[in-house]
């Protein structure tokens, strides 16, 4: 029997049951009757309140198509919603279910027959793809538990297409049986929807340590090395499994095209939490005391200097490696890619001799800091970092002001006194998320689309269907105007989930009481 996924159906049924009568738990009081009461009112004064234990439901369950199902056993009408408004400006918004994996099921066998393949051709049109409407995008995707897993899943679904290598890294403390059951695995092998996809397990990354570098520089080797991929891709982009793309594949295409994308010809390297926004922060404007500049200034004879052999003529040279901060989530261009690969197996590289010092002086962040450090001192390649505009925007996309929207650091204010006032999502107790680090990055939601379309932004972290699955089901779209400009409210407060099995002890309780005091009155 095969494990078979329902990651991204488009319509969930349920049925509801509604059963009239009381069950008595006591037939020799009069609790059994002042609890039917108790519960008649509730019932009557409490709509769409879910009480499975009792029998009593939900009245109604609104798909992500739009479709309200209502009904018993007896059969109920249904009705569909063929659009949903928008109530910001004037915009009309249709709802944007995820793509659909739901399958086509045989004989009653679990087996897979049909995928929905929205945003390119199947199988048959994986050979022969040109990048005439936009850049081959090869992608990186790394999971770490099994919750990562099964967020990719949903990434996945939104990123394949016939033009598209997609190498998926598996950290090795994840057990074998983990990624062999999950939703991620059955898309990957049955639903790759002519994407070129490579699975492996390598690296076992520790926070803070180098080996949080270690599955970049894996793909990179993969992708400039392999021959099943080397030569056919425009833009590499490294994401982790709690991402979601904003746009479409197309989109995305067309905007890194290779001779008419806005966003050709730019390695990017940092995310929306940089401090300089699109390019890297030069770790000496941080103040003395914030924690990035103490870590990477102890050296008393200020920034390291690497000797090393210049790959192009073979002569010895010195540089002083100046430290910049910015995302270890990057989208880098081919010559870039290929030049850090190679340097990194020539041991006398001015990469390989800076990441020497990196391991040896012990320095922490180093995901944050060794590929766009490299990146501002390499010539030819740091002509590639992005040209602003002085508000900050990208010269030749004024709308995008980060690559990458994520929420960090929001617990205190930041190295320059910026305290984001807006409230955050938490991850419910009842939820199988993770714990995001104190500092972040922390989980987004619907209030955050405001905020992710004035960023720009092609990418969002973290997301979860675990904590706001809206906003999963949401992306990607084909135009900005199909987000809803939705902001946090000034402060928002809302009630606990409803716990029938709680009120009923409580009703209970009180019932109870009630009968003890009458009792007690009449002796």
């Amino acid at each position: 029997m095969s494990f078979r996924s329902n990651i991204g159906t488009t319509r969930t049924t349920r049925r509801y049951y509604r059963k009239n009568r009381c069950i008595a738990f006591s037939s020799s009081s009069c609790i059994p009757f002042v609890l039917c009461f108790l519960m008649i009112f509730w019932m009557k004064n409490t709509p769409q309140t879910s009480v499975t234990s009792m029998g009593i439901v939900a009245l109604g369950h609104i798909g992500v198509n739009g479709e309200i199902d209502i009904g018993d056993e007896a059969g109920a009408d249904t009705t569909t919603l063929s659009t949903l408004e928008s109530t910001v400006g004037s915009r009309r918004i249709p709802p944007t279910p995820p793509p659909d994996t739901s399958s086509s099921i045989n004989n009653g066998e679990d087996e897979v027959t049909s995928c929905d393949c929205r945003w390119g051709g199947g199988e048959e049109d994986a050979e022969g793809v040109s990048n005439s409407e936009g850049a081959r995008l090869a992608y990186l995707i790394t999971v770490h538990n099994k919750q990562s897993i099964d967020n990719a899943a949903y990434l996945f679904q939104s990123i394949r297409h016939p033009s598209t290598i997609i190498l998926l890294h598996i950290d090795t403390k994840v057990s074998k049986d983990t990624y062999l059951s999950s939703a991620l695995r059955d898309e990957v092998e049955r639903c790759s929807c002519g994407a070129s996809v490579h699975v492996d397990s390598v690296h076992n990354c520790q926070w803070g340590r180098w080996s949080m570098n270690g599955p970049t520089h894996w793909a990179m080797d993969v992708l400039t090395s392999d021959d099943r991929f080397r030569g056919k891709w425009d833009v590499f982009i490294n994401l982790s499994g709690d991402t979601m793309p904003v746009y479409q594949p197309s989109v995305m295409s067309k905007l890194f095209h290779p001779s008419t994308g806005p966003l050709r010809n730019t390695n990017f390297v940092t995310s929306s939490s940089c401090e300089t926004g699109l390019l890297p922060t030069n770790v000496h404007i941080f103040p003395h005391w914030w924690h990035k500049w103490e870590h990477y200034n102890k050296n008393p004879d200020g920034d390291p200097v690497i000797s090393y052999i210049d790959g192009n003529d073979g002569d010895a040279k010195e540089i002083t490696m100046v430290t910049h901060f910015g995302s270890q989530w990057m989208a880098l261009l081919p010559d870039f890619v290929e030049y850090v690969a190679k340097s990194l197996k020539n041991p006398n590289s001015l990469a390989s001799r800076y990441r020497d010092f990196l391991i040896n002086a012990r320095k922490l962040m180093t995901d944050e800091t060794f590929i766009p450090t490299l990146l501002v001192h390499a010539y030819p390649y740091n002509e590639t970092l992005p040209v602003l505009k002085e508000d900050g925007s990208l010269d030749a996309m004024p709308s995008m002001k980060a690559i990458r929207y994520e929420r960090m650091d929001e617990h205190v204010p930041s190295a320059f006194g910026y305290f984001n006032n807006q409230q955050r999502y938490e991850v419910p107790k009842s939820s199988e998320a993770d714990e995001p680090k104190v500092w972040g990055p922390y989980f987004l939601g619907i209030y955050d689309l405001g905020d992710i379309v004035d960023s720009g932004a092609l990418f969002i972290r973290k997301v979860s269907v675990n904590v706001d699955p809206n906003i999963v089901y949401m992306f990607p779209v084909s135009r900005e105007s199909d987000i809803p400009y939705i902001r946090w409210p000034n402060e928002l407060q809302i009630s606990e989930k409803p716990n029938w099995e709680r009120i009923k002890q409580e009703m209970m309780k009180k019932a109870k009481e009630e009968e003890e005091k009458k009792v007690k009155e009449k002796q």
